[in-house]
């Protein structure tokens, strides 16, 4: 008997798996009938792959063709029979990766199909934009699924009814598969990141928060107003403070065996990931980090970028022609951050009070890149928040814009969407409410 057997490579951003089908020919050597699938019957695509969502179904109608007497059917998940109908409906209640065997039997004969479908959360395939919400009231989420052309609004709320973020949510990262959220008063909230069920939540913060950094497994530090907390993962509570840091802090990265913490008092302070001691003070910095795909971490303050060498801590100054503001008054993330698709970082030139328009590309070595923006916002919206993060799952800067002034006009929103080598609109997407977006957060 002939085999076929075809193949297909899946776009990336679906993240989808090789699919392979078996189909045999009309009659074997012995003369024995063998039954075809026509087609798959998913999708109309011909090849079995598909991406969906938890809470979504999938009806399978494989196309047979060359088949005598009564056949009957086997359908198996991962292995599993599920089904011995002629049609499968598959619904799945985890994310995940799913193998689905189809097998049709006809007399002493047998074929089959195999289908690859990839399951995601309801929140997994986009970003969540943490939103301060309108003081007094509690903070909240956004969320936008990739290449859409609306935003989910205060998800937060109508999935976990009943709970709320603390007042000013400002900072969001997603670190083993959880979701952290940082408000400047009240509990840091911690959710799974892919359905956004609450997991857990701290008791309020001793003092205000600001951001959250994954150090390993059972560890995790907060900057407050007050210095650099330690927190243990598991139980979400806070164990002690790192020595040898007093007064505000702000962002926070690790890289390796290191932690880059933002301080009002000393710039950028360098702790070793293993004990957190100091291992050096390095530069004094306002603003930052991002780490370039050389390993360098970035940071800013007045007229210069500051590049700090992530094995030897040395670090490398690049004058730029307009200050760069600290955002200690008003605190928030920051602009900065980097391409992972090539040696470059992204910036925003913003007011001392915030706002702004121009987004700058910053590649070492072309110092006409900080000359030009490589993005800049219509006159009637202007940058709040951190403002800018970089996508790596289609090569995008995302930009959250506000109309400038206040009142009525904090209410009227736009999320931007540009290609982040070139610096060309994907998509501008309006949307009204009192968000005041702090910062998209992205995987």
């Amino acid at each position: 008997m002939r085999k076929i057997s075809r193949s297909l490579q899946f776009p990336l951003v679906l993240v989808a798996l090789a699919m392979m089908g078996i189909t045999a020919c009309q009659k074997n050597e012995a003369g024995i009938v063998i039954p075809e699938v026509v087609s798959p019957g998913l999708n109309n695509n011909g090849n079995g792959n598909d991406t969906i969502y938890i809470g979504d179904s999938k009806t399978i109608r494989p196309q047979l063709g060359n088949v005598s007497g009564t056949p009957t059917y086997q359908w198996l998940v991962n292995g599993v029979e599920k089904s011995t109908d002629s049609v499968f409906t598959f619904k799945p209640a985890e994310r995940g990766d799913y193998t689905i065997s189809f097998k049709v039997y006809a007399g002493n004969s047998l074929s089959g199909y195999y289908y690859r479908i990839k399951v995601l959360g309801p929140w997994e395939n986009g970003f969540y934009i943490v939103n301060e919400g309108n003081y007094p009231a509690t903070g909240e989420l956004n969320f936008y699924r990739n290449g859409a052309d609306s935003i989910y609004q205060n998800i937060y709320g109508k999935v976990n009814a009943g709970k709320k973020l603390g007042v000013t949510s400002e900072y969001g990262a997603i670190y083993n598969g959880q979701l952290y959220i940082v408000s400047k008063s009240g509990p840091l909230v911690v959710a799974d990141a892919y359905n956004l069920l609450e997991k857990g939540r701290t008791a309020p913060l001793p003092a205000e928060g600001h951001a959250f950094c994954g150090i390993d497994n059972s560890r995790g530090l907060v900057s407050t107003t007050d210095g650099v907390y330690v927190m243990d993962l598991n139980t979400l509570t806070l164990t002690g403070k790192v020595n040898g840091i007093t007064g505000e802090t702000g962002g926070m990265l690790k890289s390796d065996n290191f932690v880059f913490v933002l301080t009002k008092n000393d710039g950028v302070v360098v702790l070793n990931a293993a004990d957190l001691s100091i291992n050096k003070k390095v530069v004094k910095a306002s603003v930052g980090f991002a780490k370039s795909r050389d390993g360098r971490i970035w940071a800013g303050e007045g007229k210069n970028l500051y590049a700090i060498d992530g094995g030897n801590l040395a670090v490398q100054t690049y004058p730029i022609s307009f200050d760069i503001y600290d955002t200690w008054g008003f605190w928030n993330a920051g602009s900065f951050c980097a391409s992972a698709a090539e040696n470059a970082i992204y910036f925003a030139q913003t007011g001392q009070y915030g706002g702004g328009s121009n987004v700058y590309k910053f590649v070492p070595g072309i110092d006409s890149t900080l000359t030009v923006p490589i993005v800049k916002l219509p006159a009637d919206r202007e940058l709040y928040g951190a403002g800018v993060r970089y996508n790596p799952t289609d090569t995008t800067l995302v930009i959250t814009g506000m109309k400038p002034g206040y009142g009525v006009n904090s209410q009227e929103n736009t999320l931007f969407i540009y290609n982040a080598m070139t610096g060309a609109l994907k998509k501008s997407i309006p949307y009204t409410g009192y968000f005041f977006p702090a910062m998209p957060v992205l995987n």
